[in-house]
């Protein structure tokens, strides 16, 4: 049952992986053509930018413990 769990988060993950790099690749898009972005896209962006901040940091803690 626990490999059906893991299968199953790893599954969601991949979804939400996906969805995330075909959001950013419109964002992407829009700067290559010259187009403004939208303030719901810069706030994206920037909540992006917390979050790979987090992961750094939490990455950066757990690897000097």
């Amino acid at each position: 049952m626990e490999t059906n769990q893991k299968a199953t988060v790893t599954d969601v993950s991949q979804q939400k992986v996906g969805e995330l790099q075909s959001e950013l690749n419109v964002i992407e898009s829009k700067t290559k053509n010259n187009q403004a972005l939208s303030e719901e896209d810069v706030k994206y962006v920037g909540e992006l930018g917390w979050l790979a901040a987090a992961a750094v940091t939490i990455a950066s803690i757990a690897a000097s413990v």
